[in-house]
């Protein structure tokens, strides 16, 4: 009597490989990177929106004392005007003048967005109206012209300073001569902290 064939033993049934975490799921899992948002040594976000909020609270101040210095430059232009200030009669004192006529109402502009972002705990990412990229476009033009309007008015100002032209001296004068300045210093220190990066820059290319 042959043998009987002996049934062969069953493998055994391969157990399915758990399957592998999701990308989401693995990165939640994954502890942030050090010194990011929320990683070690990083800021949280609540010390995040703390520092914006101080940002836009600083911007709200300084664009207030921005526009009371610009408004009472108009005023003393428009008082040279009234006086017929001959000394200062010129081109240098008109383009100040139509220039502070486009700066002050962008400046307020920019002042009421800020302040509308401050009270509302937002950005301005948070606003994408097309009309606000617009407003951004132009503004970002404005303050381009605004060198310009600098070099001018510190020029116009110490012309009158030289000839000593007593029709045109105010105390109104005196803060926008220093207001000026100041402006000039910070867009100086800022292209010559430029300058002094693209080395650095081109060392760590190479």
């Amino acid at each position: 009597m042959p043998p009987k064939n002996k049934k062969s033993p069953k493998s055994p049934k391969t157990s399915k490989s758990p399957k592998t975490k999701s990308l989401s799921k693995t990165l939640k899992s994954i502890s942030p990177i050090p010194g990011s948002i929320g990683g070690p040594g990083g800021i949280d976000n609540a010390t995040l929106a703390s520092i914006r909020s101080t940002s836009l609270l600083f911007a709200i101040l300084i664009g207030l004392i921005a526009l009371i210095i610009n408004v009472y430059a108009i005023i003393w232009i428009y008082k040279l005007e009234n006086i017929d200030c001959k000394c200062s009669n010129s081109w240098m004192r008109l383009y100040i003048k139509y220039y502070l006529h486009v700066l002050i109402p962008v400046m307020s502009i920019s002042l009421l967005i800020n302040i509308y972002l401050y009270f509302n705990e937002l950005t301005y990412r948070d606003i994408t109206s097309g009309l606000f990229s617009f407003y951004r476009l132009f503004a970002g033009l404005v303050n381009f012209l605004g060198f310009l309007n600098i070099i001018i008015s510190i020029i116009f100002i110490n012309k009158l300073k030289e000839i000593n032209c007593e029709c045109s001296e105010d105390i109104r004068r005196e803060v926008y001569f220093i207001y000026n300045i100041i402006l000039a210093s910070i867009i100086s220190l800022i292209i010559l902290f430029a300058l002094m990066s693209i080395p650095l820059a081109v060392s760590r290319l190479c």
